[in-house]
């Protein structure tokens, strides 16, 4: 009777055991899948903080533009007239000296500021709209979703999605017509105060995850 009262307590204090083992490698488990999860929040808030401070920098510089009416640069093999401002009594101009101008309007300016970026940065912009005066400014299908969604009062989209096989946060905010927009657009029927289109930031995760992983308490 005592052997076997003592199996018996063995047995309890085993199953105790395995039951506090069980429990623990649970909390380890929930524990390391927080983290992770944490972690891979805080990149992507980073990247959106990224991708919001570079929107509102490149909405800066259009307005700026589209304030002044455009800017009138060197016509060269990179900035050659802009064929969609040709109605355009003074796209270009001779001066005394006998250079020749071309007028560069916002849309034009924020084309190739993004052209320049990319080959500086791995940080991608895109000027597009539901209705493009430029077939290259063509909104992808996750534009088009984002752009409907601006007609309907939504003010951003944002989502994480492979670009070249690269993990990319994506973001998009519309843009108004502004007075000075109407230069170039009014011939399509805007009006000031209407949404013109968007801009389009994405910002490479990549970095920061590697920046994650070579913390000292990385995961």
């Amino acid at each position: 009777t005592r052997k076997g009262g003592a199996r018996n307590g063995r047995g309890r204090i085993q199953s105790y055991t395995w039951i506090l083992i069980t429990a623990w490698t649970l909390v380890i488990v929930i524990s390391l899948g927080w983290n992770l999860y944490q972690a891979r929040q805080e990149i992507q808030d980073m990247a959106l903080t990224t991708a919001r401070i570079n929107f509102d920098k490149d909405l800066l510089y259009r307005r700026w533009a589209t304030i002044h009416g455009g800017v009138y640069v060197p016509v060269t093999p990179e900035t050659p007239p802009n064929p969609y401002l040709e109605h355009m009594p003074e796209r270009d101009l001779t001066t005394p000296s006998g250079r020749q101008l071309t007028l560069m309007n916002p849309a034009y300016m924020t084309r190739q500021v993004y052209t320049f970026s990319q080959k500086e940065s791995a940080i991608r912009g895109h000027l597009t709209s539901l209705k493009p005066l430029r077939p290259e400014n063509r909104p992808d299908p996750w534009e088009v979703e984002a752009l409907k969604s601006f007609e309907q009062g939504k003010s951003e989209a944002f989502t994480i999605e492979d670009l070249e096989g690269q993990p990319y946060l994506r973001l998009m905010r519309p843009f108004k017509t502004e007075k000075g927009c109407l230069k170039c657009h009014a011939q399509q029927g805007y009006r000031e105060g209407d949404i013109r289109g968007g801009i389009s930031v994405s910002t490479p995760l990549a970095p920061l995850y590697a920046a994650q992983q070579r913390t000292p308490f990385n995961i």
